[in-house]
């Protein structure tokens, strides 16, 4: 009898720890999503400790961990879910950017690349075609009526003769590339959402762009979920398409027998952060310290819409989001070590300086977006081709605009009017008064001063 009575005793104790357990789990959960950072390290703590064998409570527990920039722990904890569940759901996404940035967080911040002065290996210069943001059409929304006919052939006409000039050509790809997977963003939601999901096939028009590599970390890229960028970055590596996407996922390739690198950010959490200057720097060191010869530094940031034209020289908001203060955001990536820095997100042009010798275009505006990028502005539907030339520095030698014109469908056209001239010279002009480069009436970038 006393035997049972203990052992109900035993059970009960249990029970009641479990539980305790449990609500500690929930109650963790709740705080991490209410960012209540240190109660749900606290409390996620006690439930590991009482539940260490619970994979989901060790995966929320190192979201705490990433969102507190522990990133050790945060890498110990997910090792764990490792070791209890090895396919657990969407650790093998994750576990490589906890680790990223982990290394990144480890680098040492001393380490001076501001003043490259040694000319690459490779003399000679290379030439750089860069365009802003490009979405070839979408099956989510409106099914084959948001994608353009015939696979896309019609999309760029005009342009491939001009950009398959350069050495290097650079996209701000925003729609993701996938055959079969499913909306994740808009589904379930009221009111304006925007997703893009564009066939694989679609890929062959870049190539037949001449695009060399594109930038994945944007605001678009995740539209189908992390498998998003699996089924992109095979599509784009089947037709030999660099790419920059997620933390630690940086796009080496060489151009003219030099090593170039291109590091691209965001303001999601997916990707190297506009917000987090001190990383950009770092993960752009450490392509330096890698070899690499040349770095291009890409970023989507900033404020959205024909009123967020110009740099404001602060923190940017869209939508609720931060979007960085982008002018900072590119001086220190120079101060880095990056070459050029690429600008997209605003959708609409901004201004170009000269920073260091370096050449900064802090948006290119949208290059196609086939019937869901608006165009009813004409700040919208204005846009260019950046050519530029660097010498075995990186730095800015020449370089031109061709200016181009959205028409009512988003495709990109050669623009006779050529209104990107004086808007990007305009901009200029009021956004940084002391290193503008101004643009020709015949496309040829001019640089007003150097600092």
């Amino acid at each position: 009898m006393r035997l049972l009575k203990n052992s109900l005793v035993l059970c009960l104790f249990f029970a009641s720890f479990n539980a305790l357990a449990s609500q500690s789990f929930s109650d963790g959960v709740a705080a991490l999503k209410a960012g209540e950072l240190e109660r749900a390290l606290s409390l996620l703590k006690q439930a590991s400790a009482a539940q260490p064998e619970a994979a989901d409570v060790w995966w929320e527990l190192g979201w705490v961990y990433w969102r507190l920039d522990r990133y050790d722990e945060g890498a110990e904890a997910w090792n764990t879910v490792k070791g209890l569940n090895p396919q657990y759901p969407e650790l093998e996404e994750w576990l490589p950017q906890m680790v990223s940035r982990r290394d990144l967080a480890r680098l040492p911040v001393n380490v001076d690349v501001s003043s490259k002065t040694e000319p690459s290996k490779v003399s000679g210069e290379l030439r750089l075609m860069a365009v802003g943001d490009l979405m070839m059409g979408s099956n989510i929304r409106h099914g084959e009526a948001g994608l353009p006919p015939n696979d896309g052939k019609e999309l760029f006409t005009g342009l491939a003769d001009i950009m398959t000039r350069a050495d290097i050509t650079f996209a701000n790809l925003e729609g993701p590339l996938s055959d079969t997977l499913p909306d994740q963003k808009c589904k379930g939601r009221k009111g304006n959402c925007y997703s893009f999901r564009t066939p694989t096939r679609y890929a062959d028009r870049l190539t037949e762009l001449g695009i060399d590599v594109v930038s994945l970390a944007n605001n678009h890229a995740s539209d189908i979920g992390p498998k998003g960028f699996t089924h992109t970055m095979d599509a784009l590596d089947q037709r030999g398409i660099a790419h920059a996407a997620r933390v630690g996922e940086v796009a080496r390739f060489e151009a003219e027998g030099r090593k170039v690198h291109v590091v691209a950010a965001h303001s999601g959490g997916c990707c190297l952060n506009v917000n987090r200057i001190k990383d950009v720097q770092a993960a752009i060191k450490r392509e330096r310290a890698a070899g690499a010869d040349v770095v291009i530094f890409s970023f989507h940031g900033g404020a959205e819409g024909a009123k967020a034209r110009h740099v404001p020289g602060k923190l940017e908001l869209a939508w609720g989001e931060k979007r960085g203060d982008v002018k900072a955001l590119a001086r220190a990536a120079v101060d880095a070590g990056a070459d050029v820095v690429i600008g997209h997100g605003p959708h609409v042009l901004r201004a170009m300086e000269l920073y260091k010798g370096k050449l900064i275009a802090y948006s290119l505006g949208n290059f196609c977006g086939y019937r869901a990028f608006s165009v009813r502005s004409i700040y919208s539907r204005t846009s260019a081709i950046l050519d530029i030339v660097i010498d075995e520095v990186g730095n800015f030698v020449r370089g031109k605009l061709v200016p181009l014109r959205l028409d009512q469908q988003a495709r990109p056209r050669l623009d006779p009017e050529k209104h990107a001239f004086s808007q990007v010279s305009e901009l200029g002009q009021k956004d940084f008064p002391d290193t503008y480069v101004s643009v020709g009436t015949d496309g040829i970038l001019q640089v007003q001063s150097t600092y």
